[in-house]
């Protein structure tokens, strides 16, 4: 992974059973200038709704944005912003 990738994984955010309300509070205190200006990667088992919620949050920051589907073979990457 380049210097540029950095990888954010939703369990870091909040693991287990998600819900919406308890997961908008988490994503609120998230900080985002690790993320600034980088190529984020997202990982990580949660609703699909949670993945937007934190897309939403990284666009204006980061530089491209992909979400890391795991078929549990090989990650496949969809790519939501490029640079």
């Amino acid at each position: 992974m380049s210097a540029d990738k950095v990888t954010l994984d939703l369990n870091d955010i909040a693991s287990g059973r998600i819900e919406l309300s308890n997961f908008e509070s988490k994503l609120s205190s998230l900080d985002l200038s690790p993320y600034k200006g980088k190529h984020v990667q997202m990982t990580g088992c949660a609703p699909t709704w949670a993945h937007l919620l934190v897309a939403g949050r990284l666009f204006p920051v980061v530089s491209a944005l992909d979400f890391i589907i795991d078929d549990g073979k090989e990650g496949k990457i969809v790519e939501l912003l490029k640079p």
